[in-house]
């Protein structure tokens, strides 16, 4: 991505265009999504393709059918994930609750790198100051 910059600054007007940008800004950018496209292809390379044989399995036997279980109780319940576990005992709030944390969590993370690429998008075709 940060050959993208580096490209496309002779095409803006202005010299401070993009040259605003902290070098955390671009460790954000190389560490983003790269990994994500490049682990499969590594692991396959190097002989470690098996390791996706136990997760699709993992995938298919345990996650996609315990996001089926979820849904069920939120729909059966009517209600949002500390209430759903607290039906089932009041000590399993905490479940609930840890469910919820973790959704953030997750969110706030990928709400960051999804605004990284979007600016990156937008400085490729406008000045952005």
């Amino acid at each position: 991505m940060l050959f993208l910059c580096v490209v496309w600054m002779p095409l803006c007007q202005k010299a401070s265009c993009l040259t605003h940008a902290t070098p955390s800004f671009y460790y954000i950018i190389k560490v983003g999504f790269g990994n994500v496209w490049r682990f499969p292809a590594l692991s396959v390379s190097y002989g470690g393709g098996a390791f996706f044989i136990p997760y699709l399995m993992a995938l298919f036997f345990i996650g996609i059918p315990i996001l089926i279980l979820e849904i069920g109780f939120g729909q059966f319940f009517q209600t949002g994930d500390v209430n759903v576990f607290g039906g089932f005992h009041p000590r399993f709030r905490g479940v609930g609750v840890a469910s919820v944390a973790c959704g953030f969590v997750s969110t706030s993370h990928c709400v960051v790198i999804v605004r990284v690429y979007t600016r990156l998008l937008e400085g490729m075709f406008f000045c952005i100051v």
